[in-house]
């Protein structure tokens, strides 16, 4: 069998390369790793020995291309960005069969909950985080083909946490424990003018200097404007690194949804700009873990980083932490064995 899995992200690439060499440990198939990374963000991450790796542009028609080229038994997309709908777009225009992982998504904003929408209608398989998501495809009428795996993300925190070196990176960095914040808003940023990103960063240079914080941003754009004073701008990283200077901060602010869940399986606090609000992990800023925030107050963001410093519960991981790679890989063998029995 061969399974083509489709990642846009960091993040996906590598829980992608996690059920890849899972399946691929038990003979369960063959896989093909589409990626539409840049070189920059490709090089940060871990050489993946065992699947087979393609880079393709995250266009319809490339994806197509490629796709004929290969013939899948099937392809895996997760999330739902505008990358992720071309890919899936381009499955079903192949009739390749459709595999959703990070189903049941509902994010506010009207074209991306439109891409989660259709790759959850169209797709055999549908894996979700937890029950809310399972819950959320029911009540649209899509009932076959769902299950609840928990995150692979919470697998892949886990595996790395013996390799976490705070110290090595706050040195390695020039950085103080806890006197540093990490900024990652490159989702933000893609379509404002240049102005626009020079006065962002102005405002977070002002949010350090009231809270006494560097700024450190994790930025893959190239065409971000010259840095400003008390603002760091750190290329790609290693997701070690990442998660090393993660466990070291006094907290984050982000938009990044698997930044968000990072930090909460750390047990650090986020500031998550209002405009933007996670789809795939939303119990930590209903207890009030993670805080929404308006990216263009410095002084509100100011008064919310004071607010993050005071005691919290953390509520608690969500259900099915733990396995959620064997979760999924057993729940994409199952779906391929029925569909070449006919079953489906």
């Amino acid at each position: 069998m061969h399974v083509a899995f489709f990642a846009a992200s960091r993040p996906h690439y590598r829980m992608a390369a996690a059920i890849a060499r899972l399946a691929e440990a038990h003979g369960a198939w063959h896989s093909l790793l589409i990626h539409a990374l840049p070189p920059s963000v490709l090089s940060s991450l871990p050489v993946q020995a065992t699947p087979r790796t393609l880079r393709t542009e995250p266009a319809e028609d490339a994806l197509r291309s490629l796709l004929r080229t290969e013939r899948p038994d099937a392809l895996l997309v997760f999330g739902g960005g505008e990358a992720a709908l071309a890919a899936g777009r381009a499955a079903v225009a192949e009739q390749v069969p459709l595999l959703h992982l990070e189903a049941g998504q509902r994010p506010a904003e009207a074209a991306l909950r439109a891409s989660h929408e259709f790759l959850d209608r169209e797709a055999l398989l549908r894996c979700c985080l937890d029950a809310r998501q399972a819950r959320t495809l029911e009540e649209e009428g899509i009932a076959e083909g769902v299950c609840v795996v928990g995150d692979a993300l919470y697998d892949l925190f886990q595996e790395a946490c013996s390799g976490l070196d705070p110290d090595a990176a706050l040195a390695r960095h020039q950085l103080t424990g806890a006197a540093f914040a990490l900024a990652s808003l490159d989702g933000l940023w893609l379509a404002a003018a240049p102005e626009e990103r020079q006065a962002a960063l102005r405002q977070l240079a002002e949010w350090g200097r009231l809270t006494d914080m560097r700024i450190l941003l994790l930025s893959d754009m190239p065409s971000l404007p010259a840095p400003v004073p008390g603002v760091q701008r750190l290329p790609a990283l290693p997701p070690l690194e990442t998660l090393s200077l993660l466990c070291a901060c006094r907290c984050l602010l982000t938009h990044s949804d698997s930044l968000l869940r990072e930090a909460f399986y750390a047990g650090k606090r986020a500031l998550v700009p209002a405009s933007a609000r996670p789809g795939q992990l939303a119990l930590p800023l209903e207890c009030g873990w993670h805080k929404p925030a308006p990216l263009h107050d410095p002084a509100t963001l100011a008064e919310l980083t004071a607010a993050l410093a005071e005691p919290c519960p953390h509520p608690g991981l969500p259900e099915g932490s733990g396995r959620a790679v064997r979760r999924m890989t057993a729940a994409v063998m199952a779906t391929l064995a029925d569909r070449a029995d006919g079953l489906l």
